[in-house]
């Protein structure tokens, strides 16, 4: 009998493993540290609530980077700090909710790459468009170039409103993807 229940374990600890694995491979769609993927992964794939010393002890890296990654996840929402009774440590857990952390994630990115993509598009097209630059007397060259980041500007200004409407509540996605389907 402990033979079958080591060798359920055995094949478990690699299950855990190959997805902490996958969660690594995928830190750089994320935008985040392979480091801060592994922590997730071990912490969403057990479903438990780990102490630090158990993240250290389960993926073999230093108390300080298992400190500054838990940090960042928490600051992002995907994972919580918590409390067991009689226990004066921190303990960590995941959210479970797979459509919130591809939210969280999701928004974060935008925050941090489309944003800032956003307002130099906007100053570009506000210099072009100041001291008579962008009127009908404009060079070709300068009126292309106005239409081009215009252009660019108008699409991800819909990608934006599509990423608020995603992110407004249970219904965001229904109503990112009919706002989709009216542009084309």
């Amino acid at each position: 009998m402990k033979t079958r229940k080591a060798e359920a374990a055995r094949r478990l600890q690699e299950v855990e493993d190959r997805f902490v694995d996958l969660w690594d491979t995928m830190s750089s769609l994320w935008g985040i540290s392979p480091t801060m993927a592994r922590i997730h992964g071990v912490l969403y794939i057990t479903g438990a609530a780990l102490s630090m010393d158990d993240i250290m002890a389960r993926l073999a890296i230093s108390r300080g980077n298992v400190s500054m990654n838990l940090s960042k996840l928490v600051e992002w929402g995907l994972v919580r700090r918590v409390h067991k009774r009689g226990d004066r440590r921190d303990y960590y857990e995941s959210l479970s909710d797979v459509w919130e952390m591809f939210t969280l994630v999701a928004s974060q990115r935008k925050r941090r790459e489309i944003d800032p993509i956003l307002s130099t598009l906007r100053r570009c097209r506000d210099e072009l468009s100041a001291d008579g630059l962008g009127d009908e007397k404009a060079e070709p060259s300068t009126q292309q170039r106005i239409r081009r980041v215009n252009d660019l500007l108008e699409f991800l200004t819909l990608m934006e409103n599509l990423a608020h409407r995603f992110f407004e509540g249970d219904h965001g996605l229904k109503t990112a993807v009919g706002l989709l389907a009216e542009k084309s």
